[in-house]
């Protein structure tokens, strides 16, 4: 059973996020993780992954197919609904759920300080740790308390120097539960080994529109932030070789929404 308390409520409306080891000795767990770093091997090997979107800056998405819905169902034998509950103050069936991760490949880059998306509607991510995560294989960085307000991209970057900045180890087996709007992002993987990482995402919607994804039996790695058109690729080139330009679109650009 997941084990919660007040404090880890109040932590998360603080900070916008907390860490809990929710598959502590679950055997279930590791012969499944165990299982997706192979089809993950496997997967690298058969597709050409030098051609999507983020290969060059070291960050792909992937879809854990089977093994994130194995996880999932291992979370509601445990009591994830009343602990969503707890934290949040929200109830689970209010949301869908999607399952998604990332792929962090060695010497990849830091990316740029980002939210997984807009404003509205609130969206809960539960980053799950398949394997060990340090500071030498790309752990998220995140700004504590940075969910608290609503900031265009160029007035975080004058608040975040009253912010907390913070890179999260998560021991294998561990979680990171955080609000969507937490500014964050992925760091250098250092190491000569990839770095999976699966994610839970639940998005909230009107009632009458909440339907879960349905769940591939096959895992995919896929184009992360960048895509594979022309355009695309010049912003990844971009990315990689003249960042401070990509930052200053950005900056100027926020400013005249």
């Amino acid at each position: 059973m997941i084990d919660y308390s007040e404090n880890d409520k109040n932590k998360f409306f603080k900070y916008g996020y907390i860490v809990k080891n929710f598959f502590y000795k679950d055997n279930d767990f590791l012969q499944i993780s165990n299982e997706l770093k192979h089809e993950i091997s496997k997967n690298i090997q058969n597709i050409d992954i030098e051609i999507l979107g983020g290969y060059k800056s070291g960050n792909l998405n992937l879809n854990p197919g089977k093994f994130g819905n194995y996880i999932y169902e291992i979370l509601t034998k445990k009591n994830f609904k009343e602990f969503f509950k707890f934290i949040t103050q929200d109830d689970l069936e209010n949301y869908s759920i999607q399952l998604g991760g990332n792929l962090n490949l060695p010497k990849s880059k830091n990316q740029l300080f980002h939210t997984d998306g807009p404003w509205n509607p609130r969206m809960l991510i539960l980053n799950i740790a398949t394997t060990q995560i340090d500071i030498s294989n790309g752990p998220i960085e995140i700004y504590e308390k940075s969910h608290i307000q609503n900031y265009p991209y160029w007035k975080f970057h004058f608040k975040k120097f009253l912010m907390k900045k913070k890179k999260i180890r998560l021991n294998f087996g561990e979680i990171l539960f955080r609000e969507h709007r937490l500014w964050h992002r992925g760091t250098k993987n250092n190491s000569d080994n990839y770095r999976e990482m699966i994610g839970i995402m639940f998005l909230k919607k009107k009632q009458s529109e909440i339907s879960n994804q349905e769940v591939s039996e096959k895992i995919k790695i896929f184009s992360n932030i960048f895509g594979t058109s022309t355009k695309e690729k010049i912003k990844e080139y971009i990315f990689l070789y003249c960042k401070p330009i990509l930052f200053l679109y950005k900056f100027f650009i926020s400013i005249n929404k």
